[in-house]
């Protein structure tokens, strides 16, 4: 997440992104998608949605403008859409790709675990709770330790759900990751990722990416939460199969899988962009050029036994 007032939109003119820089990023995106095994189609259509906004957002940048999250605006005028909204747009072009693809390989492990519907459901949950949090923290900081600051800043982006499901991706792995040169356990690379980014970025947003760290510990230690939202996910898929045929949920276990391995549940964002990295590099590797040998056909048993007899005799 990103302060949109500060900073980056700055920079932001009624021709940004405009130069086809956008569209590269785009192209660099599409080409990673290509690369997975298996297409997550949630996944795909939010990041469509949130692409989608950015170049209507570069056209008309004054619709979007009410639609930031600001706390004050949001308990002063009960503009509960900027909750919503404000997590599907970005700041520029490089903001977005960031979060695109993070997204993406997110999305990659917790869409096959979860099923398509519930993923969607989750994210939805996890963006309106992330940000419900960003409010509740800007007041309480401003009612009871008088720092009324975070009360006024205004922001948008969709990091918060991503430092979410970072959560949610990797609370019980056992493994380690390196994070900005760092080897921490995997399950508190967020934490670690949370202090970077604030001293590499200064002006994202500390407060919105802190928040999605704690709504997906909420999600992870709230059973009623996953309960409800199972259960909200089997509702809603039998509603849709019921409208255009049955649909492949993750939840329903005679369902056929794919047969290729399913990656592994402690798989980590920079653990899958390496392995996509070396599946390319196997598949765009020459094959090895062998010495051409013919294998003469129907040699009788005796023959074959000859041979082998006058080969081993030649090596002594």
């Amino acid at each position: 997440m990103f302060r949109p007032n500060v900073g980056r939109r700055a920079r932001m003119g009624p021709n940004a992104g405009r130069n086809g820089q956008g569209i590269a990023l785009m192209l660099m995106l599409m080409q990673q998608i290509q690369q997975l095994e298996r297409k997550p189609p949630v996944t795909l259509g939010l990041m469509a949605l949130m692409y989608g906004l950015h170049f209507q957002k570069q056209q008309t940048p004054e619709i979007f403008a009410p639609y930031s999250l600001c706390p004050d605006r949001v308990i002063g005028h009960w503009d509960l859409t900027r909750i919503v909204v404000s997590g599907l747009i970005h700041v520029d072009d490089w903001h977005l790709y960031h979060n695109m693809i993070s997204f993406l390989w997110k999305g990659y492990n917790l869409e096959y675990k979860m099923g398509s519907v519930r993923f969607l459901l989750t994210v939805g949950c996890l963006l309106v709770l992330c940000h419900v949090l960003v409010v509740i923290v800007a007041v309480v900081l401003a009612t009871g330790f008088q720092m009324p600051g975070p009360l006024y800043q205004c922001s948008v982006g969709f990091s918060g759900v991503l430092f979410a499901l970072k959560v949610l991706l990797n609370h019980n792995s056992p493994t380690f990751s390196s994070v900005y040169g760092f080897r921490v356990p995997t399950k508190y690379a967020a934490w670690l990722e949370l202090v970077v980014i604030h001293f590499l970025v200064p002006r994202s947003s500390f407060m919105g990416h802190m928040c999605g760290i704690l709504a997906g510990y909420i999600y992870v230690y709230s059973s009623a939460m996953q309960s409800i939202l199972s259960s909200g996910a089997g509702a809603l898929s039998r509603w849709i199969g019921a409208i255009v045929g049955p649909i492949n949920n993750r939840d329903n276990t005679t369902s056929p899988r794919p047969s290729r391995t399913p990656t592994s549940s402690f798989e980590t964002d920079e653990d899958l962009a390496r392995r996509l990295q070396e599946e390319e590099y196997r598949a765009n590797r020459p094959p090895q050029s062998y010495p051409e040998q013919s294998v003469p056909e129907h040699i009788s048993s005796s023959e074959l036994r000859r041979r082998r007899l006058a080969r081993f005799g030649n090596g002594y």
